[in-house]
């Protein structure tokens, strides 16, 4: 008979609570889990200096990412790293938000005069026109479909905008 468990849960079935297996699954989590962050992350480390020298020049960046998790992670992870840039505003859009919320979240960081930053999936890439707000656009993850990064871009970059775009491709 079935039961409805996630693959690697603790059924209870076994009455050693510490098996080698447990044992080194909790290991490899813990060693999974120190990999957070600019220490570990190589890319995420490469990230922060590019980000703090578009700021340091005026630019108001998007960082593009494919998959929520990764926005997430990069949100927490750069609101840490960039604490010191002065009047710096940042802000997170997914596609779990819903699309007004979006929308809103956008106008009030496009509106903010100082610096700001905004990390995206590709729920903005379409539909959104962000060229008021920002000015560069980073490709954190880029997506296999090349259509898809010139619809990131023309974002930022499309009629209208005022001022010089960056765009830069991160692998």
């Amino acid at each position: 008979e079935a039961e409805d468990v996630t693959v690697g849960a603790d059924t209870g079935d076994n009455d050693e609570t510490d098996t080698k297996a447990r044992k080194r699954l909790r290991e490899l989590a813990a060693q999974a889990a120190a990999l957070k962050g600019p220490r570990s992350d190589a890319k995420l480390k490469r990230l922060i200096p590019l980000l703090k020298e578009l700021l340091d020049q005026g630019y108001h960046p998007i960082v593009f990412c494919r998959y929520i998790p990764t926005a997430d992670y990069l949100a927490e992870h750069l609101g840490t790293a960039l604490a010191k840039v002065k009047d710096l505003k940042i802000d997170a859009v997914t596609g779990t938000l819903p699309p007004e919320e979006r929308e809103t979240r956008v106008g009030t960081l496009s509106a903010h005069d100082g610096p700001r930053l905004l990390i995206a999936t590709d729920c903005l890439s379409e539909g959104m026109n962000l060229q008021d707000g920002f000015t560069a656009v980073v490709h954190y993850d880029l997506p296999w479909n090349p259509q898809r990064v010139e619809q990131r871009i023309g974002r930022v970059h499309r009629f209208g905008q005022k001022h010089n775009v960056v765009v830069v491709n991160f692998s």
